[in-house]
């Protein structure tokens, strides 16, 4: 007769309990069986879940439970063997070591990947960065950065390889991607990892994002040049952005308060910079963000025009602003990073379903003379400060 213990039946549950994670993982990680196994006992032996004396069934036994070949799983165990991170004797078998061999789980730092669209010298002074690199700090995380220089398909490829590394628990990214890339990404994502998308949503798909209130702000800026009864406008774009989904939404959100009597005609910079010139002199440019008013600048300086009225743009928080006197813009305030954030610190929580989060505030900047009081010989100079922000779900009207 064989007598089993409460002990033995508690270890037994445990281990029965701890396997099953690698069976899940082997079904939700798109990576080798053989690096998913390493992984995976790696971190649970790091955290606890499998402790010091935890005896190991045999590998044919364990590899029919996990269903794989007991040739791959002797081979990651072996592996493991040879890092010391697991022992294994003729008597007992394999076992986790008694000796501490890994940090505390409480002392470990989990790594989360942020990958940006491109990084300059004042990236890491910016409040985005920070935001980030603070926000991860108390959640007890690494900062593992990553820039893609501006180039989608190398955004793909770092990401690709971010998703394929089990050191890495999450990853932020400052999308630039198209949405067939993004597609992509989204299917490798294993299942409860967090990937949230900064400044895009891609429609059709589920997935965390944190984004500006791009449509909201667009419309915004229709309702204001209703109200001032301009009936013509320019929307201007940079050449190539016609498809960006962050520029789409600016674009559709002004046309759904554009009065459909009026006139409406989209150019695209510098391509289409010759047509400017045939537009009437009481036409509103609107720039969908700031890289485009800095060419409309440049153009309207080269054809002698730098006092060009009713012109607006939408700012992102680190545009400079001072750069494009006389404009008009509606700047999105610097929240985006601690949006992000909280989703991240709720998928480490455990919750499941996706967020799309809207950080909905901006401030309205325009120009206003300072000129009272000025000396007769002294250069009139014009200030941009906040005029109006808004309160809730966004809409500016003025």
């Amino acid at each position: 007769m064989v007598y089993i213990t409460r002990t033995i039946i508690r270890g037994l549950m445990m281990k029965e309990s701890a396997f099953s994670k690698i069976k899940d993982n082997l079904q939700c990680f798109n990576r080798p069986i053989y690096e998913t196994v390493i992984v995976t006992l790696t971190e649970m032996i790091k955290s606890g879940e499998l402790p010091p004396g935890t005896k190991f069934p045999p590998d044919k036994k364990l590899a029919i439970e996990l269903g794989i070949s007991h040739i791959t799983l002797a081979k990651a165990l072996n592996e493991l063997r040879r890092r010391n991170i697991l022992d294994r004797r003729r008597a007992s078998g394999t076992t986790v070591p008694e000796h501490q061999i890994l940090p505390e789980a409480s002392k470990s730092r989990k790594k989360i990947a942020v990958v940006f669209d491109f990084a300059s010298e004042e990236t890491f002074q910016q409040q985005l960065f920070l935001q980030l690199f603070h926000g991860l700090n108390k959640l007890n995380c690494s900062l593992c950065f990553f820039s893609a220089d501006d180039d989608p398909d190398k955004q793909m490829s770092i990401l690709e390889e971010i998703l394929n590394d089990f050191s890495i628990s999450g990853c932020l990214v400052w999308s630039i991607l198209s949405p067939e890339q993004a597609a992509r990404i989204i299917r490798l994502r294993p299942r409860c990892y967090p990937l949230i998308f900064m400044d895009k949503h891609y429609e059709g798909f589920d997935h965390d994002a944190v984004t500006y209130p791009n449509f909201a702000c667009g419309a915004a800026i229709a309702t204001s040049l209703n109200r001032r009864k301009i009936t013509s406008c320019c929307y201007l774009e940079k050449d190539g952005q016609e498809f960006v989904p962050s520029d789409i939404d600016r674009r559709e959100g002004f046309l759904s308060m554009w009065k459909p009597e009026n006139k409406f005609v989209r150019l695209t910079l510098p391509s289409q910079a010759g047509t400017l010139q045939n537009l009437p002199k009481n036409t509103a440019l609107v720039c969908s963000d700031y890289l485009t008013a800095l060419q409309l600048k440049n153009i309207l300086e080269n054809s002698g025009i730098s006092n060009r009225k009713n012109v607006f743009v939408i700012e992102s928080p680190t545009d400079d602003h001072s750069l494009i006197p006389g404009f008009n813009a509606y700047k999105f305030s610097p929240t985006i990073g601690e949006e992000t954030i909280k989703i991240l610190s709720s998928r480490l929580n455990g919750k499941e379903c996706c967020t799309v989060s809207h950080s909905g505030k901006w401030s309205v900047l325009g120009a206003k003379s300072t000129n009272k009081g000025r000396k007769k010989n002294e250069p009139k100079t014009t200030t941009f400060v906040p005029e109006v922000r808004n309160k809730a779900h966004g809409l500016h009207l003025d």
